[in-house]
C-alpha cells in the first residue's frame, strides 16, 4: 500500500512540473519569409557588345566566295516594364541597335604577260556583306536567386537590315555590279543575368540569337536570290529603373 501511494505521489508531481518546465523553454522563432527588393516598374537602358552573323543562300552557290559571315560591334538603347510576384519577375522589352558587322571577300586575278609590249592589268572582285541594324520586341521571365540577382529568359520578334554587294576593280577603276539592301524580319530568343547595384541602377549581361529565315536579296534589275540570315549577339547593358 505504501508503494502505491509513493508512486501516485511521484506521478502527480511530474504532471504538475511538466507545464512549468515547458513554459520556461525558449520559443523557436517562426521562419522568416524571404526578402526581395522591388523590381516592378519602368526602366531604360543602353547596351554595347559584339555580334556575328551568317548569310546562306538557299539554292545558289556563291563560289568562289564562301557564305558571308559579317561580324563586329553593336550598340543601342531600349526600355521596358517589369512585374514582380515574390521571387518571380516577368515583363516586356523593346530595343534598337546599330551594328558594325562586316565581311569582305576579294578574289584577285592578274593575266600572264607574254612579250615586253603587253600591258597587264590586274582585276579583282569583292563580295561585301554587312548587317547594320538590329531591333526586337520581347517578353521576359525570370527568377530572383538572391534579392538583387535575376536570371531570365526572353523571346519575341526581331527585325534588322543587311546588305550584300558585288564590286569589280580593273586597274584603278572600280564599280559596283550588284547591290541588295533588304529589311529583315523574324524571331529572337536568349537569356541572361541582371544585377541590382543599388537603388535605380542595374547591370546586365545577355546573349540573343536572331533568326530571320529566308529573305529575298533583290539585285535589281538582274536577279533576286533567297538567303537565310542569322545573327548572334553577346552584350552588356547599364539600366536605370524608375521604381
Amino acid at each position: 500500500m505504501t508503494k502505491i501511494l509513493l508512486g501516485t505521489t511521484m506521478l502527480a508531481g511530474l504532471l504538475v512540473a511538466a507545464p512549468a518546465f515547458a513554459a520556461d523553454m525558449p520559443l523557436k522563432a517562426p521562419p522568416r519569409a524571404p526578402y526581395y527588393t522591388d523590381w516592378t516598374g519602368f526602366y531604360l537602358f543602353g547596351f554595347g557588345g559584339y555580334s556575328w552573323g551568317k548569310i546562306s543562300p538557299d539554292d545558289l552557290s556563291l563560289s568562289p566566295f564562301h557564305n558571308p559571315k559579317p561580324k563586329g560591334g553593336v550598340f543601342g538603347f531600349g526600355g521596358g516594364y517589369l512585374w514582380q510576384y515574390g521571387a518571380w519577375v516577368g515583363g516586356v522589352e523593346v530595343d534598337y541597335g546599330f551594328s558594325d558587322e562586316k565581311d569582305n571577300q576579294t578574289i584577285r586575278v592578274c593575266p600572264v604577260v607574254i612579250g615586253v609590249a603587253a600591258v597587264a592589268q590586274c582585276a579583282s572582285a569583292t563580295l561585301h556583306s554587312k548587317i547594320d541594324a538590329l531591333g526586337s520586341a520581347r517578353l521576359r521571365a525570370g527568377y530572383l536567386f538572391t534579392p538583387n540577382l535575376l536570371a531570365y529568359g526572353t523571346a519575341g520578334v526581331g527585325w534588322g537590315r543587311s546588305e550584300l554587294s558585288l564590286s569589280e576593280c580593273v586597274g584603278t577603276r572600280c564599280e559596283t555590279l550588284l547591290d541588295a539592301k533588304p529589311n529583315l524580319f523574324g524571331w529572337v530568343a536568349g537569356g541572361g543575368l541582371e544585377y541590382k547595384l543599388f537603388e535605380h541602377v542595374r547591370i546586365r549581361g545577355e546573349y540573343l540569337h536572331y533568326d530571320f529565315g529566308s529573305t529575298g536579296y533583290a539585285f535589281q534589275p538582274i536577279v533576286t536570290i533567297n538567303a537565310k540570315t542569322r545573327d548572334d549577339v553577346a552584350r552588356g547593358a547599364l539600366i536605370w529603373s524608375f521604381n
